[in-house]
């Protein structure tokens, strides 16, 4: 179980420099199935999953923003006004969604699927309409940005990802920001939104009957494990982002999020 956590941990990594997605997407499933294989039950699994997953995909997208500051691919004004009114939305959603009792396994599995669902779409038919744009052409007022980081943060909060499958077309569409700087800003936004969202699920996981080792809705030991890879991946999924065709890249993991979806989905109506 280690190898298989340790590998999924440095695809996450290497998905979320590359793309800007933040890794969520796979991290999220895998400590979902992980978590339930080891006996973890609602009303703990789901939100123990979110937090946890928030935590891996913090460590990826920070090694990647430091990747993506230095090729200058960052526009700090829109990352730092976005990550700030999506924090405000993961702390609203963990608080009075995320943590209730109906918010359970089978709405999870749906959540999680259909954001699945949403980075597939992005994945076969991003990037192109943003070739164009330069940083003249961005739209940065703060009532645009403050939808942008809403709806990042919701999602976030919901489904244990850093809300880059809503940052990246965001940035590049209704931001107009050029393709390279969307997924950096992305990348540096998620790691505004994720820091806040882990401390938010530490904070109202600290008196449930968590399983030993966690700290809140937080595990730490099975956060390591995906996210000491994925720290060193992020960079080298930047590096590739910059000196390559991603396309054929993005196909292949839009085939792997189409299989896991699925599979969530599946178990969650069946």
């Amino acid at each position: 179980m280690l190898f298989v956590l340790l590998l999924v941990g440095a695809v996450g990594g290497f998905v979320a420099g590359l793309v800007g997605v933040g890794g969520g997407v796979v991290f999220g499933p895998a400590l979902f199935f992980a978590f339930g294989a080891a006996g973890v039950a609602d009303p703990v699994l789901t939100p123990l999953t979110l937090g946890t997953s928030l935590l891996c995909t913090f460590a990826a997208s920070a090694s990647g923003t430091v990747g993506q500051w230095k090729h200058g691919a960052i526009d700090r004004r829109t990352a730092l006004v976005t990550g700030a009114f999506a924090a405000v939305a993961v702390v609203l959603v963990g608080r009075f969604v995320s943590t209730q009792p109906w918010y359970d396994k089978q709405t999870f599995q749906v959540v999680l699927g259909l954001s699945l669902v949403a980075v597939v779409a992005r994945m076969l038919t991003g990037g192109a309409r943003a070739d164009a744009y330069t940083a003249a052409d961005a739209r940065t007022a703060p009532p645009r940005l403050a939808a942008v980081g809403g709806a990042a943060g919701t999602i976030s909060a919901l489904a244990g990802i850093g809300g880059g499958v809503v940052l990246v077309p965001a940035f590049a569409g209704l931001v107009r920001l050029p393709t390279a700087v969307a997924s950096g800003t992305s990348t540096a936004a998620i790691t505004i939104i994720t820091a806040v969202g882990v401390a938010t699920y530490v904070v109202l996981g600290w008196d449930a009957p968590v399983p030993p080792g966690t700290l809140g809705y937080v595990d730490w030991r099975g956060a390591a494990a995906l996210a000491l890879p994925a720290v060193v991946t992020a960079r080298l999924g930047v590096s590739a982002a910059h000196r390559i065709d991603v396309r054929y890249v993005r196909y292949s993991f839009a085939a792997f999020a189409a299989v896991v979806a699925a599979r969530l989905l599946w178990k969650a109506f069946s």
